[in-house]
């Protein structure tokens, strides 16, 4: 009978051979593999970098052409009724003021990526910072006859979060469902408690909705959703990318729960301060 012993891997037999090539083999295999994946990795940051550019091109001309464009014909004194030079002077003020939005917007995002955005944790009421979040927001919905709702239990605790960056996180997604909401849509704002010292805000609107493949383009930096209604608005793909951030730097978290043509529901979970948080937490 014969036994299959180290003779048999002795150099110049077929075995060795077949297990030599078979070595190279594989080793040549895996650095195909890897030099692959490096490819399309690199032309995935190509592409990215490539929609990024031509995204804030679009982005940053729009705002900047009508600042110039308006002040010109003001500097030049073509129009000289004070009706028409009051509204040339509010465009200009409201794409001065989009344009600085969009820039803070990437400024957040930068120091985001390079861990360098931080919130300051304090007990807030969310009342008083939803009211004022409701304001800003509630002249675009009557655009569009838009109903806003909301409802805050009187003895819902106090959030423990930054108040300024709250307010960043629910003036992203309420412009986003007032955005993606068709006119006499309906966007609704609701905060309970939830188990473990947790407090969820939750943005439900009768929009659009997305698909999965959707959201988790929405949840990308710049991504944009390719939709009629994207194209008549704009937009950077921002807002929910650091909503989210926001949100985990909190030590929250942010869900979404959206069908398409069906709207949107947008949920933001926030330590509350009168309890601490024991476990990862989750909407029933």
């Amino acid at each position: 009978m014969r036994t299959f012993g180290p003779k048999w891997f002795k150099e110049g037999s077929l075995i060795g051979e077949f297990s030599d090539h078979l070595g190279v083999a594989v080793t040549q295999k895996k650095q195909a593999i890897a030099l692959h994946a490096a490819k399309v990795d690199a032309e995935l940051a190509s592409k990215a970098k490539s929609e990024f550019i031509a995204n804030m091109s679009h982005e940053l001309r729009t705002p900047l052409n009508a600042i110039i464009g308006f002040s010109d014909m003001l500097h030049t004194q073509t129009v000289t009724s004070p009706e028409k030079v009051h509204q040339y002077s509010g465009y200009i003020k409201q794409a001065a003021e989009h344009l600085l939005a969009l820039i803070n917007g990437i400024l957040d995002v930068s120091k985001i990526q390079a861990g360098k955005l931080s919130v300051d944790r304090e007990p807030i009421d969310l009342a008083p910072v939803l009211s004022s979040c409701l304001l800003i927001i509630e002249a675009k919905a009557r655009e569009k006859a838009i109903t806003v709702e909301s409802s805050v239990p009187a003895n819902l605790p106090r959030i423990m979060g930054d108040s300024l960056r709250l307010k960043q996180i629910l003036i992203n997604l309420l412009g986003n469902a007032v955005k993606f909401t068709p006119e006499n849509g309906r966007i609704r704002v609701e905060a309970q408690m939830l188990q473990q010292g947790y407090a969820v805000i939750s943005v439900t609107d009768t929009g659009v909705g997305m698909s999965p493949a959707e959201v988790e383009t929405a949840m990308r930096p710049f991504g944009q959703i390719d939709t009629a209604f994207n194209k008549r608005h704009e937009g950077t793909g921002l807002g929910l990318p650091i909503a989210y951030a926001l949100a985990r730097l909190h030590g929250g978290d942010l869900r979404i729960d959206s069908q398409k043509g069906a709207g949107t529901r947008v949920s933001i979970i926030l330590p509350a301060a009168d309890g601490t948080p024991l476990a990862e937490p989750h909407i029933h």
